[in-house]
């Protein structure tokens, strides 16, 4: 899954790819420049110029859940992205097994046309 956040520096856009099993720690910067321009504002705060702070900011799961449910289109990307991957039989997995049954009381059996998985 790739998150993304903004750059505490200038704003740009930083994509990080979330795994079960992470790798390291996150990218900080969005660039070698803002990474370069924060560590000298950090030095400079050190010898008494104005103090810059790094403040990360955590955000729970629930309150991305609330976002995506508060937006039509952040839901229909959901359920295509769900729907594709049924598809491609990416979610055949047991970890799963949950997800298909929530969809499966989404569309009952009985309209089989609309059947998550079904072309």
């Amino acid at each position: 899954m790739i998150v993304e956040r903004p750059c505490p520096r200038c704003g740009a856009p930083i994509y990080d790819v979330v795994s079960p099993l992470p790798a390291g720690r996150p990218r900080r910067w969005c660039s070698l420049r803002c990474r370069r321009a924060a560590s000298e504002e950090r030095r400079a705060a050190a010898n008494g110029a104005i103090a810059v702070e790094y403040v990360q900011v955590e955000v729970s799961l629930d309150k991305h859940v609330d976002a995506v449910l508060g937006s039509p289109a952040a839901c229909r990307r959901v359920l295509r992205g769900l729907r594709e991957r049924t598809e491609a039989g990416l979610l055949q997995d047991a970890r799963w097994s949950s997800v298909l049954a929530e969809l499966e009381r989404l569309v009952p059996k009985r309209s089989s046309s609309l059947r998550w998985g079904a072309r």
